[in-house]
């Protein structure tokens, strides 16, 4: 049995981690803008940059983007909406998300991250390995948090909100919209 064709948008260092998971499900493929069409990056062949999607919508009905910029991340899930591709959230096997939580579309979750009971993740997001979203904790789309991050219960995370490695959300704090958290830093 044949797997789905997925595009990977960006071969940079993210999206070959989220490269490394969307294989074990589905056939993939790398867009890349800085990578020559007919290349393999860890394997996948890359069959073009951004201005080929509509063309390669033809052949493609999925995608997933692995790059880590929040903004252009959103510009490029926006530009694919419009052309008619549908976003599957990669996940990583060793990944935990309860039943009773809520995410969104076109989301990585990477290796042993867990999304707890009550809590949402918007669209977009990419949570690192070991990131840790608590219980009615949510956080808002296209949001990034880097390796073992704690958004503690009932925190926020805003839209577009880059959280750096080791840093703790405590219980109830707010990340506003497109902050930057450093690393190793609490949120209060």
């Amino acid at each position: 049995m044949s797997k789905e064709k997925l595009l990977l948008v960006g071969a940079g260092g993210f999206g070959r981690m989220v490269a490394e998971q969307a294989m074990l499900q589905y056939d993939c493929a790398f867009v890349d803008d800085g990578q020559p069409v007919g290349s393999e990056i860890c394997g996948i062949l890359v069959v073009g940059g951004l201005a080929n999607l509509p063309e390669l919508r033809k052949e493609y009905s999925l995608l997933v983007v692995g790059i880590g910029n929040n903004q252009f991340r959103a510009q490029v899930y926006e530009k694919a909406k419009v052309l008619g591709f549908a976003f599957p959230n990669i996940v990583a096997p060793s990944a935990y998300i309860s039943p009773f939580s809520k995410v969104g579309g076109g989301c990585v979750i990477l290796q042993n991250a867990c999304i707890q009971n009550g809590a949402s993740v918007g669209n977009g997001v990419l949570l690192n390995a070991g990131t840790e979203i608590h219980c009615d904790a949510a956080v808002g789309d296209y949001a990034l948090i880097y390796t073992n991050s704690v958004v503690r219960t009932g925190a926020t995370v805003g839209n577009f909100a880059r959280v750096g490695s080791n840093v703790t959300v405590c219980n109830h704090a707010t990340v506003p919209d497109g902050a930057d958290i450093p690393d190793c830093t609490a949120v209060h």
